[in-house]
Order: C-alpha cells, then sequence, then structure tokens
C-alpha cells in the first residue's frame, strides 16, 4: 500500500509540474502576442505613432517628410494608352514606392537623389503568407559625363546588392508574414545609428529594425545635377494558398499601412559610410544536372504526342543576373533580383534573345523543363508569355502549383523523375483543354494578338531555400518551350 500511495504521489507531483510548465509557455506565447499586437497598432497602423515618430527625429535634428507606396498597374496603364509598354510586368498590380523629391520635399517621386547623410525609412505591417517578398535598392539612372550628349544620363534599375527578403528580414513575430517591421535605407552609419536610438526610444523594439545599406563607394551620392538616382521597389509573389483576398486586400491598403518618411540631418556631421555589405552567397553545390537527359527524354515525348506537327525548338538563356555586373558594363538589366534567376527565350531583344516568335491560330506552344520547386532550388516559380516586340504585355503565365504531374503524359509510366519534371501547353485556342495556358488579349484596345505577334517568354525562379537567395545560375538546367505547327508538306 505504501509502494502504491509513493507511486501515485509522484504521478501527481509530475503531473503538477507538467502543468505548471504547460502554464508558463501558453503565458509566455500570450505575452509575446500582447506585445506584438500592441505594438502592431503602434507601428505602421497607427497614424499617431508614426506622427510621434516624426515629431521625436525632428527633435533629434533631423528634417523628416513623408513619402507613400501607391500601386501601379502597368499593364492596365499601357492598355489606356498611359505608358509606351507594360515593362514586362505579371499581370498584376505592382507596389511603387515613392519618395519625397530632394528639390521639392512637397512632392515624390519614384526616382531620388540622396545625400550621403539621408535616410529613407519603411514603417509597416510586411505582407501576408506568400511564397515570397523581397525589398530592394536600385541604381535607377546614372550620368556618364563620357558619353554623348543627350545621352550622359541612362536608365539602368540594376541591384545594389542583396535584397531583404522574407527569409532574411528581421521581425519579432513567430512568421515573417503580416508583421510590423522597420527599414533603414541609408549609405551612413552615423544616420543609422541615430535613427534607431530614436525608434527605441519610441517603443519599436530594436529586434524589428532592418537596415539595408546603400553602399556610398558604389554610389555617386547627392543632390547635383550629375549625381545619381536610386529607387526603391518590393516585389511580391503568389499568395499562398486561400490567401489571395487577403494579399489582394494588403496591396489595395499598403498606401495607408506602411509609411514612408525621407529623414535629412539638419546639421551636416562627418560622413561615416557604411561598407560594401557581403553577398549572400549563389548556390549549394548540389546542381539539378542529374535530370539533364530527363529533360531530354521528356522533350522527346512531348514531341512524340505530337505526330504530324513540325516541332521548332525555343530555348533560354539566363538575363539579369547580378546587378553589380550590368552597373560595371553601362547596361540596364531591368529591374534584376539576386534573389531570381531570370531566364529569357523567344523575342526579347532587349536582353539578347532574338529568337523571332509568332503563333497562328492553328499553333501551339509547349513550355516545359524543370520543375525548380520541386527540386529545392526555388521558393516559387513562374513562366510568363509576352507580346514582347512593342507592348511588353503578359498574354498568359502559369505559378509552379500547376507543374504537379503535367510531364507524366509524356514520360515512362512510373518514372520517379516525373515528379520533378513540368509541361504545360499553350494555345490561342486552348477552348476546355486542361493544362493549357491561353494566350489572349484582355480589355486592352491598343493592342490585338495576331499571327504575326512576336512573343517572348521570361522563366523566373525566386529564393533557394537553403542559401537564402537565388540560385547559382550553373545548378539549374534551363526551362524550354517547343512551338508546334502543322505541316504544310
Amino acid at each position: 500500500m505504501r509502494k502504491l500511495l509513493t507511486e501515485t504521489n509522484d504521478q501527481l507531483v509530475a503531473a503538477v509540474m507538467k502543468m505548471t510548465m504547460l502554464l508558463s509557455t501558453v503565458m509566455s506565447v500570450l505575452l509575446l502576442l500582447s506585445a506584438q499586437c500592441a505594438f502592431a497598432q503602434r507601428a505602421g497602423q497607427d497614424v499617431d505613432s508614426v506622427a510621434q515618430l516624426r515629431t521625436a527625429l525632428e527633435q533629434g535634428g533631423f528634417a523628416v517628410h513623408a513619402g507613400v507606396i501607391s500601386t501601379v498597374d502597368w499593364a492596365g496603364m499601357y492598355c489606356r494608352g498611359d505608358r509606351e509598354d507594360a515593362g514586362y510586368v505579371n499581370k498584376a498590380p505592382y507596389l511603387m514606392i515613392q519618395v519625397p523629391s530632394s528639390a521639392d520635399p512637397a512632392s515624390t517621386v519614384e526616382n531620388f537623389k540622396l545625400r550621403p547623410d539621408e535616410a529613407i525609412v519603411l514603417i509597416g505591417p510586411t505582407p501576408p503568407p506568400v511564397k515570397y517578398y523581397g525589398f530592394n535598392a536600385f541604381l535607377a539612372t546614372r550620368f556618364y559625363p563620357d558619353e554623348p550628349p543627350g545621352t550622359q544620363r541612362r536608365w539602368l534599375v540594376a541591384t545594389l546588392g542583396d535584397a531583404i527578403n522574407n527569409a532574411t528580414i528581421k521581425t519579432t513575430g513567430p512568421s515573417p508574414f503580416g508583421t510590423p517591421v522597420v527599414i533603414i535605407f541609408t549609405p551612413d552609419r552615423g544616420t543609422d545609428a541615430r535613427i534607431r536610438a530614436v525608434l527605441q526610444r519610441q517603443g519599436y523594439p530594436p529586434a524589428l529594425v532592418n537596415t539595408m545599406v546603400l553602399p556610398s563607394s558604389i554610389l555617386n551620392l547627392g543632390e547635383s545635377d550629375t549625381a545619381d538616382e536610386l529607387t526603391l521597389k518590393m516585389r511580391i509573389g503568389m499568395a499562398e494558398e486561400g490567401k489571395k483576398e487577403i494579399l489582394e486586400a494588403y496591396v489595395r491598403d499598403a498606401g495607408t499601412a506602411v509609411k514612408v518618411l525621407r529623414v535629412t540631418p539638419t546639421t551636416v556631421a562627418t560622413a561615416r559610410p557604411f561598407p560594401v555589405p557581403p553577398l549572400r552567397v549563389r548556390g549549394t553545390g548540389q546542381s539539378e544536372m542529374e535530370l539533364t537527359n530527363k529533360v531530354e527524354q521528356l522533350r522527346a515525348g512531348i514531341i512524340a504526342a505530337n505526330p504530324g506537327m513540325r516541332a521548332t525548338d525555343i530555348l533560354s538563356m539566363p538575363v539579369g543576373y547580378e546587378g553589380y555586373d550590368y552597373i560595371q558594363r553601362r547596361t540596364a538589366p531591368g529591374a534584376d533580383s539576386r534573389d531570381n534567376v531570370f531566364l529569357a527565350a523567344g523575342y526579347i531583344p532587349q536582353f539578347g534573345s532574338n529568337q523571332r516568335v509568332a503563333l497562328a491560330t492553328d499553333e501551339f506552344l509547349v513550355v516545359y523543363g524543370v520543375n525548380h520547386v520541386a527540386t529545392g532550388k526555388a521558393s516559387y516559380a513562374s513562366v510568363n508569355i509576352y507580346a514582347s516586340e512593342f507592348a511588353k504585355l503578359s498574354i498568359g503565365q502559369v505559378f509552379h502549383d500547376k507543374f504537379p504531374n503535367t510531364a507524366a503524359p509524356y514520360m515512362p509510366s512510373g518514372d520517379a523523375a516525373v515528379s520533378l519534371l513540368y509541361a504545360v501547353k499553350a494555345s490561342r485556342n486552348c477552348g476546355g483543354e486542361p493544362n493549357c495556358i491561353p494566350l489572349r488579349v484582355d480589355d486592352c484596345p491598343v493592342l490585338e494578338l495576331q499571327d504575326n505577334t512576336a512573343l517572348g517568354f521570361f522563366f523566373r525562379m525566386y529564393l533557394e531555400p537553403a542559401t537564402r537567395v537565388g540560385a547559382a545560375m550553373q545548378e539549374i538546367v534551363y526551362d524550354r518551350a517547343i512551338k508546334f505547327s502543322p505541316r504544310r508538306d
């Protein structure tokens, strides 16, 4: 009996200890969530808190002017005749970070000049759950005095190092999505430190303050006519399943939820420039090359499945790989990203892809290759087909969530490689055919898709999870396409 009582007592003590630990854990989580909720109201969601921060910065020796984030639909603007082209964007609105102009702080601009001691500060919530988001700083334009008059200022839009993305951003929450953050874009360590001190005094936890260095040793900073122009951009990838409406609401409301401040010291101090930050290293050493012959087998299967048709191969090439490379060559990468590998194919002459491709109503395409998300080389991937010669408008797109099992009809039954491959048809006449991207122009009176409309392709693959940056191009098996035409002979 004594033994039984002892065992029972031990069990009760153990149960009480477990309950105590559980309650402690629950209380810790509740306190953390409470703190995050309170801060969410202060940082970026509460207008008064940002106004208080602005006052504190002004009292700390800064002039502060407000910018704005606006929703820009380049495709819609092109179709209304308000833009020369749609700029090779996806068929979705984009967020544009507009900064107060140094010449006239009352007006905001996309491309801006910056003194060596200034900063741009973003405050607000991150996007809801998506496959990818990233904040980038770009060298927008540069003045080259040795170029002929009239061509001395060149458009570049080349990245200045790594993005701050959903895998690297500093937050206080358990997730990088839908959580308050602060991002300071500045060339100067002194300015960064002073802003951080003000933020902390205002109740912004240091754990959620991020700094993106604008490397002064690369840039020609200042407000002169020959100074560089910079631009800041935010990319957002596809929403997680069931979160599309939440993402649409975030994009719609970003102009009020996310605050932009231009912060300028009122007294010029000795410059303390940041060094150029080290780059995250692309690549793991593990490549997709093991699948090379499987992709060739897939190609053969696709051609065999379409007898009586003439097959024309369309090969892709990497473009926009590293902004620093393009800056040194005075060449525009067109808003590259180190978080991505861009592949271009077909007719996109601005990026060196000059294979002219057009599609009649009785012709079709098959895009195919390795599913880079399935191999672990990307967090999300997409294929866009553009009317590329003049419009640069997407007329069809597909994301990696539609890739599974699409290669199965063209590969031997039971082939394990099927789960790592994809093959998707694209046509002007999909009808009700499954696994087919309809190529069409909707609500765009300035463009009519015709048999001779030049087509270009962009394959995008963002953020290798293992490295938190884009994959190394030498570790990727490039995506491809085949054009099928009826034989006339």
